[in-house]
């Protein structure tokens, strides 16, 4: 059971059962046809799910299989690099690769393209759709990438856990579930530089405290103090990993009478503080702890010299939550003496805009955040999208690219500044899914893609949003086991206010 998550088990047992019994099985002997002759020429893409056409891709990416959408009895589909090599697929409704087949072919044509050309079969009838690209980029994306599963509910959950995905095939494992820890709610996983074993989460209810694993050593943390609002909530590393910015908030919600509008999430108050990892203290001196203000979701500057957070003049909650707007801002920080500097710097003027989740490239160049017409929290906002600012020049980047109708919130950069994961409600509006997107050197964004997966049809069947998405640069060596062990065995310390 540790090796997959429960829900996922049953998936694929369904579509594993399923497939055999229809006999829709990709690649199978069976529906191995080439076209002999073509009837009939589209002059546009085929639809097909997900979608994966004109897209950018990491040379170290699993295999994009997918499923056509348009009718057919049979599917063909011939992949040409245009470096070299080419490769050939067949099904029914469904195209699926071998694993070593496209690592092979998609390593070869680094740099370069791959041309898709998809023949279906309806009625005896041949038709040749217009061919696709995919450019293949010289840039890796981190190999990992780690997320919370969790149902899309307001208040209650069953199964929640944190799971690691190599993004280089199709495996997934647990870091840690609830069913292993007493049921509690476990959340706001965060890692230092990307390193698989420097990283944190908390838990809340059972066993409650916030987990620090460094070098495989665990820590048991109860971080509400007699001088903050609430125990540490979102949480981000210093480069240096001696001290973790986050902010505490008192958080509650509300919700919608009218049909488009679900819930809110909003803070009565909230500040930033800045934690001493090896010392076990909150340090007063770096430390936003005001009555006149709501700041929150900090984040450091990958040399370390700057705090990012958002913040807005305190009013009165919930009755004035639509006329709440966050500015971004940034404070300078001493690591050596760990004191922050005023002035505080604004980057973003919330005028008309709210804004949440600053993330700055590693190599500095660019800040990404989400932006929404109000509040804090902007997943349950439709209108949410991302942005983007170049901090050598302060100007505002186009990311319509990147950008749906739907929501898209949360965001994490690849070690190398080359390739981010969004948050996105573009399939459905209802679950949250990881897409995947290239930016490029000049801050220009390509079109994002769905996070492949062994079974093309799986996120049909699925019933959990994928939450808060962090790429890692490795996989995490940490067995549940040892987390569960501490969890349910060992007591938490507590850490002061100095």
């Amino acid at each position: 059971m540790m090796h997959s998550s429960a829900f996922q088990f049953t998936i694929y047992a369904f579509l594993v059962f399923f497939t055999l019994w229809t006999g829709t099985l990709s690649c199978s002997v069976k529906y191995g046809e080439k076209p002999s002759a073509i009837c009939e020429k589209r002059l546009f893409v085929p639809d097909i799910y997900p979608d994966y056409t004109d897209i950018s891709i990491p040379p170290n990416i699993a295999p994009l299989n997918f499923v056509v959408k348009e009718a057919a009895e049979k599917v063909y589909l011939k992949i040409t690099g245009s470096h070299e090599g080419e490769m050939e697929s067949f099904g029914k409704d469904r195209i699926s690769f071998k694993e070593k087949k496209w690592k092979q072919l998609v390593s070869a044509n680094q740099g370069g393209s791959l041309t898709f050309s998809l023949f279906t079969k309806q009625e005896g009838c041949w038709i040749a759709w217009q061919d696709f690209s995919v450019q293949v980029e010289n840039s890796p994306i981190d190999p990992y990438l780690v997320y919370r599963l969790i149902e899309p509910g307001y208040e209650k959950w069953h199964i929640v856990g944190i799971y690691q995905r190599s993004l280089e095939n199709f495996e997934e494992t647990p870091v840690i579930r609830n069913d292993m820890t007493g049921y509690g709610c476990i959340n706001c996983h965060s890692f230092c530089n990307g390193d698989p074993e420097q990283f944190l989460f908390h838990m809340r209810a059972a066993n409650d405290g916030t987990y620090i694993i460094r070098e495989g050593e665990i820590e048991k943390l109860r971080t509400k103090t007699d001088r903050t609002i609430s125990n540490l909530v979102y949480p981000y590393w210093h480069p240096s990993g001696k001290y973790i910015t986050a902010s505490v908030n008192d958080t509650h919600q509300f919700f919608h009478a009218v049909k488009d509008k679900k819930m809110e999430v909003f803070d009565m108050e909230s500040d930033v503080v800045i934690y001493d990892v090896e010392n076990q203290t909150i340090l007063s001196r770096a430390s936003l702890l005001t009555k006149d203000a709501f700041e929150t979701f900090p984040s450091f500057s990958p040399d370390g010299q700057w705090l990012y957070f958002c913040t807005t003049p305190a009013t009165t909650m919930p009755e004035k939550y639509e006329q709440i707007r966050y500015h971004l801002c940034r404070m300078a920080f001493d690591e050596n003496k760990g004191i922050l500097h005023m002035p505080i710097d604004t980057l973003v003027h919330a005028d008309s805009v709210s804004t949440s989740f600053p993330r700055i490239s590693p190599d500095g160049h660019f800040l990404m955040y989400t932006e929404t017409a109000y509040g804090q929290f902007p997943i349950w906002h439709k209108d949410a999208e991302i942005c983007m600012i170049d901090l050598k020049t302060g100007s505002q980047m186009d990311m319509s690219a990147v950008n749906s109708q739907d929501t898209e919130s949360y965001h994490s950069w690849s070690s190398n500044s080359r390739w981010v994961v969004i948050s996105s409600r573009r399939d459905n509006g209802l679950y949250t899914l990881p897409y995947i997107a290239y930016i490029d050197e000049q801050g220009k964004p390509s079109k994002p893609f769905l996070l492949p997966q062994k079974y093309p049809d799986f996120y049909d069947y699925l019933l959990y949003s994928y939450n808060i998405p962090e790429l890692a640069r490795g996989k995490i060596q940490t067995n549940p086991y040892q987390i569960q062990h501490v969890s349910t065995k060992g007591q938490a310390e507590q850490i002061k206010f100095k």
